[in-house]
């Protein structure tokens, strides 16, 4: 009893410093990536944004089948053999050139279904891209399972700024659509020198077909798996460009970029050491069902908030920092924003199934979703992008409980208590957008400057959502703040 209470306090120190160092990398990611997303968005087009959105759903498709899940299948080992390693990494390597060749022969005829020829172009250039990344996989994965989120930070860090200065500068030189090519190209090489930097590891020449099938059999169906989550969020693109051409495409995909870029601020830095420790605790389903509603409640604490917040405000904050060129991107931010609830709950959903080895699980959840987004998006998209996305948003709230069933039977992670973990966050979100909804009308009016006034709006956003929680929630949120405290040089010192 005391080397397991041992073992879980050193657990969890590693998953609190490891999520520190995943929250410098977003954070830094998040800003450089939105300040480089601003300057591009200005100086491109809807269209443009629009034609890459349709380009890269098919290159990231080419991707999840290249990578076939052997990543993650390194990451999740509890003891890691290095030849099976090395047989990952031949293998991912392998799969994908020949995705990169599938994907250069069939670009014509994927931007024929998608009716933008253009596509064809960009695609050919993003194919060879697709075996360079695999270069680096393996290494991160082996990163991430050592909980090297420092050096990742450092990758992450240096990718995004060297990638997104690239992209800024062939944007100002008249590049066009082809500066976010020039973006990908520089983020994929820069990834994988720094990859090979950070974890110096030499594969083997030697591929091992028996070890390759102990993990892959679990990899097809996290494959599917991931395929299905990426055609989840990205599949209404093919329907809005066949119906309204690549320039809503573009409006649409920004509004759900903003979404995205939130997540990533909150849901990644967490979600990046989740899967390795709940795998960790997977034999104690106690102490496995508290490490997931607290990992969920801390997601929630961030995400929900800032995502009504975003949502009573997106209007004008779009139009301020895009231009008007983008249109209806705000209206459509704040209906999607309505997801809130269930768009964290799905983030985390998976690494609990995976940790517990029910990829099937995770596959009839992914599948169900799928469904019901490809019916509810084909009977309404003759209505408009604004029914488009109140379809997504009822897709996502019809099929929350399903998978709450799931989890509870093969996770044992009840759902009453997943709600009561993002119950005060969702309250105090929705209060707060509230309450920042019926006022910027007013200091919009009163101000004169429309910067000042989103300003002010964010800030009274703020300070009602700050308060809302020790008023009514403050023995929800003492141990988010005793961790923190933790990980703090006079906490530590306490503790000693």
């Amino acid at each position: 009893m005391a080397d397991n209470a041992v073992a879980h306090a050193d657990l969890k120190k590693k998953t609190a410093l490891s999520v520190l160092w995943s929250v410098i990398r977003v954070a830094w990611s998040t800003v450089a990536t939105f300040v480089i997303f601003v300057i591009l968005a200005r100086i491109l087009g809807p269209a443009d944004f629009g034609t890459f959105a349709l380009a890269s759903l098919f290159v990231e498709i080419g991707r999840v089948l290249a990578y076939a899940g052997l990543g993650d299948a390194i990451t999740r080992q509890l003891d890691l053999d290095e030849e099976l390693a090395d047989t990952c990494f031949w293998a991912t390597v392998a799969f994908s050139a020949i995705v990169a060749l599938l994907v250069f022969v069939f670009a014509p005829s994927y931007g024929q279904f998608v009716r933008d020829p253009s596509v064809a172009g960009i695609l050919q250039w993003l194919a060879p891209l697709l075996p360079l990344s695999s270069l680096a996989v393996i290494h991160n994965a082996r990163l991430a399972r050592d909980f090297g989120h420092k050096s990742l930070a450092a990758q992450s860090i240096t990718a995004s700024l060297l990638s997104g200065t690239t992209a800024v500068i062939c944007a100002y030189l008249g590049w066009g659509i082809w500066a976010l090519v020039a973006q990908t190209a520089v983020n994929a090489a820069v990834t994988v020198v720094l990859g090979w930097v950070s974890y110096p590891w030499m594969p083997r020449l030697r591929f091992n077909l028996e070890k390759f099938r102990s993990v892959f059999l679990f990899s097809v169906s996290l494959v599917v798996t991931q395929l299905m989550w990426m055609l989840l969020a990205r599949v209404q693109d093919i329907f809005i460009s066949r119906w309204y051409g690549a320039v809503e495409v573009g409006r649409y995909r920004i509004a759900w970029r903003l979404i995205e870029l939130i997540g990533q601020a909150v849901l990644a830095p967490i979600g990046s050491v989740s899967l390795v420790t709940l795998s960790r605790l997977q034999n104690d389903r106690t102490a496995f069902r508290n490490a997931y509603n607290k990992i969920v409640g801390a997601a929630a604490l961030g995400t929900i908030p800032l995502l009504f917040g975003f949502g009573a405000l997106s209007n004008d904050m779009i139009a301020l920092l895009f231009g008007d060129k983008w249109g209806n991107a705000g209206d459509i931010a704040t209906v999607l924003v309505l997801m809130s609830v269930p768009f964290v709950t799905n983030f985390f959903a998976s690494s609990a199934l995976s940790a517990v080895n029910r990829a099937e699980s995770i596959l009839s959840v992914a599948a169900l979703q799928l469904a019901v987004t490809l019916i509810l998006t084909w009977l309404l998209v003759p209505y408009g992008i604004f029914a488009v996305a109140a379809g997504y948003v009822l897709r996502a709230w019809l099929t929350m409980p399903y998978q709450q069933y799931v989890l509870s039977r093969y996770a044992g992670i009840d759902a009453a208590g997943t709600f009561k973990a993002v119950a005060l966050p969702f309250c105090g979100g929705a209060v707060m957008a509230l309450c920042v909804w019926f006022a910027h009308p007013y200091i919009a009016g009163y101000l004169q400057s429309r910067w000042l006034s989103l300003g002010l709006s964010i800030g009274l956003g703020a300070v009602i959502y700050l308060a809302f929680l020790p008023i009514f929630g403050r023995k929800a949120i003492r141990p988010y703040i005793a961790l923190g405290k933790s990980l703090l040089p006079f906490g530590k010192r306490a503790e000693a």
